[in-house]
């Protein structure tokens, strides 16, 4: 059945990219509204319901445009409420970016879990990979085949003696994404986070925030990882996030290598247009209930140069 939260409860803290304060209340909504995003300090301006047609940007987070105003960073979140099982959602934000809070999901899902998750009449949907689907671009890549659970495998390959390779499989389950994979933190390079200062970018980057790797030093946090592993396990973070605007649970094994938002947006529209690679099932039914993909503009160009495949 589809879920909500139980009651309403409100996140503080300071943006990303502007240093900024922002607030974003988070409410109980009804069945079949998804989640849903506005920005509460504009007036007249509504709810919109997150797909990966309103993506507006992907450059250092995702961002969503909702009545031609951006929201930032929101990737976490919406992991949040995928990872907890939450189908439908109301998020007011007191400007352009969602709180970065630790990095990670760990507070959203915390509040979620103190919060309550209350079970609602309607059943979900599932959208069930039933032929590969798969992309490719400069060297990254996503691919989705037919499984009976929902799995990500990522590679991620860095050429630091910190990170390195890292190849790691997460099978979802409500009970064990927060602490499997909510609770990862996203990193950067001290030089890159200095560059990105001098261009007045990630003004709100720190080690609060962040894993932040020296060159020299090696990680600078004082408490050090959280696990061996934790820059791919945040990489499968963020695809969840990313993944969850498609609006349907998902059924289906998905491999990955150095994608990341940009990818990652491209591999979820592909996904949603290559309708006869998937079908879409009541989640405890086996009766198929076949549902055309929105039909939407992508944003800017960079699907140039992508491979995509369908069988």
């Amino acid at each position: 059945m589809q879920k909500t939260i139980a009651k309403a409860f409100t996140i503080n803290g300071i943006g990303l990219h502007s240093g900024k304060e922002f607030q974003a209340v988070i409410s109980p909504a009804p069945c079949n509204t998804g989640i849903q995003f506005k920005r509460d300090d504009v007036r007249h301006c509504d709810y919109t319901r997150i797909t990966p047609y309103n993506v507006s940007s992907t450059q250092l987070a995702t961002t969503i445009d909702c009545g031609g105003l951006p929201i930032s960073t929101i990737e976490h979140f919406s992991a949040a409420f995928y990872g907890q099982g939450i189908d439908n959602a109301f998020i007011s934000v007191s400007g352009t970016e969602v709180p970065i809070l630790d990095g990670s999901a760990k507070e959203v899902i915390e509040n979620i879990e103190k919060a309550g998750i209350l079970a609602q009449k309607e059943k979900r949907k599932v959208l069930k990979v039933t032929r590969p689907v798969s992309i490719e671009y400069e060297g990254k890549t996503v691919e989705i085949e037919p499984c009976d659970n929902f799995e990500i495998t990522f590679e991620l390959d860095y050429p630091h003696p910190v990170i390195g390779r890292q190849v790691f499989t997460y099978v979802y389950d409500e009970n064990t994404f927060h602490k499997e994979i909510g609770i990862a933190r996203t990193f950067g390079f001290k030089r890159e986070v200095e560059a990105l200062w001098s261009m007045g970018l990630a003004k709100g980057g720190s080690l609060d925030n962040a894993i932040v790797i020296d060159d020299k030093e090696g990680v600078l946090n004082k408490e050090g990882l959280r696990f061996p592993n934790e820059f791919v396990r945040h990489k499968i973070l963020d695809m969840f996030g990313d993944l969850a605007l498609i609006g349907y649970r998902l059924q289906g094994k998905i491999k990955a290598s150095k994608s990341g938002h940009h990818v990652n947006n491209v591999f979820a529209r592909t996904l949603l247009e290559a309708t006869n690679s998937y079908v879409i099932e009541e989640e405890t039914e086996s009766k198929v209930i076949k549902e055309q993909a929105a039909s939407c503009q992508p944003y800017g160009s960079f699907s140039e140069n992508i491979a995509v495949s369908a069988v």
